[in-house]
């Protein structure tokens, strides 16, 4: 990256780090892909280009060129001023210039408009003409300029302001915050999949719950997944709640982190709506599989009427039918829901830790809980059986059915004659 600097100033063209590398590197933030860099320089993208080896056209019409140098990316971008955002997104035209503050005033957020230049020489000179410094140590997201300009122009500001303050633990600028709500038609008309893009940096940050508070605070959850809007005050704040539970054992795991608070906000929906509400973001397929088998699991224990299992049998069979690797989930999802149940919390809650207790205790046995689990196979239920066909996975579920209520059944032998005598019972064809 100096290196880059470096050969830019070389040939006339004094650059500066720019954006969320210095705001990183302020507060001492790991980044999320260290060896990618944000540089502003006064050249343009025909300067730039022939001083550097492996260049992309990334932006050529807004002035961006990107640098492959070193094993870094290094997005190189002209000092610019912006014509109209007529779509919701990107200005419609843009002017070269060398003015390094006005370039800076374009941008989103104070936190976001900051220069540095690290070349030995300069003294590690330092621009901040918007207060940007100030903001990040009192943890305070503030556009730049007029925050109602700057949502109009881009509609994915004001998800990005959301999605900070979940990522800082920061809180909006009053002017800022009230901007979003008329920017609301702006933020619908931007493409599905930087909007799935930010909301799913959002469902994995710090301070999730925050963002996610702010979410239906401001509007953005009703334009995001419109299938809650119609949906009554008191239960959009329950399903706030549950999606805002500090989901511990997923913390490691950002897509299971992600599926199970999408799980928590849509878990009012019935779950193919829950599903298609994700697909309409663009979120991916695996989001919305996994957020619909989590809600047909079955109910939220709000919505509860039937007991948890609590015979070994009956957890084995629960087992059986979510799975074991979804079942810790479930359990999350369902505790989460429990503990917003207002008086019912308490005793809701209970159950919820009994049934986890009870899976724990099946679990370490190590228990048959699919076919393939079984000591029969396919080839030699085809051998009694005497035929192949839908009769070998009727027979396979019959055989697991008697083994989830008495795993010691799972021998060879008492299969084959269990599997001998239901035979004998049914309507299989036989070999001439």
């Amino acid at each position: 990256m100096l290196r880059v600097l470096e050969r830019l100033g070389g040939a006339g063209h004094r650059s500066w780090l720019v954006g969320g590398v210095v705001r990183d590197l302020l507060v001492g933030r790991r980044r999320p892909d260290p060896a990618e860099f944000d540089v502003a320089t006064p050249a343009t993208p025909a300067e730039v280009a022939p001083l550097f080896r492996r260049v992309v056209p990334t932006g050529i019409e807004h002035g961006t060129v990107t640098v492959l140098e070193g094993g870094c990316r290094i997005e190189i971008t002209t000092f610019r001023g912006e014509g109209p955002y007529e779509d919701g997104r990107r200005p419609s035209s843009v002017t070269f210039h060398t003015d390094l503050e006005a370039d800076l005033a374009r941008r989103d957020f104070t936190m976001n408009a900051l220069a540095w230049d690290p070349l030995p020489g300069t003294a590690g000179e330092f621009r901040d003409p918007f207060g940007g410094v100030a903001d990040i140590r009192r943890r305070i997201i503030r556009a730049v300029g007029d925050a109602r300009a700057r949502f109009e122009e881009d509609g994915l500001r004001p998800l990005r302001a959301v999605r900070f303050a979940a990522q800082h633990g920061a809180r909006l600028e009053r002017r800022t915050r009230a901007a979003i709500a008329p920017a609301l038609p702006v933020v619908r008309r931007v493409s599905r999949e930087r909007v799935a893009e930010e909301l799913s940096r959002l469902l994995v940050a710090p301070h999730a719950d925050r963002g996610i508070a702010l979410l239906a605070e401001t509007g953005l959850l009703d334009a995001l997944f419109p299938g809650l809007e119609p949906l009554s005050p008191g239960v959009r704040r329950h399903a706030v709640a549950v999606a805002s539970a500090p989901f511990r054992a997923a913390a490691a795991d950002p897509e299971r982190l992600r599926t199970l608070r999408l799980a928590g906000l849509l878990h009012p929906l019935a779950p193919a709506e829950a599903r298609q509400e994700i697909l309409a973001l663009r979120l991916p397929n695996r989001a919305g599989d996994g957020v619909r088998d989590l809600l047909a699991a079955g109910p939220c224990m709000g919505e509860r009427t039937d007991p948890l299992p609590r015979r070994p049998a009956d957890v084995r069979r629960w087992l059986s039918g979510v799975g074991p690797g979804r079942a810790e989930d479930l359990l999350a999802l369902w505790a989460a829901d429990a503990s917003h149940q207002g008086a019912r919390a308490r005793r809701l809650g209970a159950a919820v830790r009994a049934l986890r207790r009870r899976v724990a205790t099946v679990l370490a046995s190590r228990p048959p809980l699919a076919t393939g689990d079984l000591a029969l196979g396919g080839r030699e239920v085809m051998a009694v059986l005497g035929t192949g066909g839908p009769a070998v996975g009727e027979a396979l579920r019959h055989l697991l059915d008697l083994v989830l209520e008495e795993p010691a059944r799972n021998e060879r032998a008492a299969l084959e004659s269990a599997l001998r005598s239901w035979s004998a019972r049914g309507p299989f064809p036989r070999p001439a």
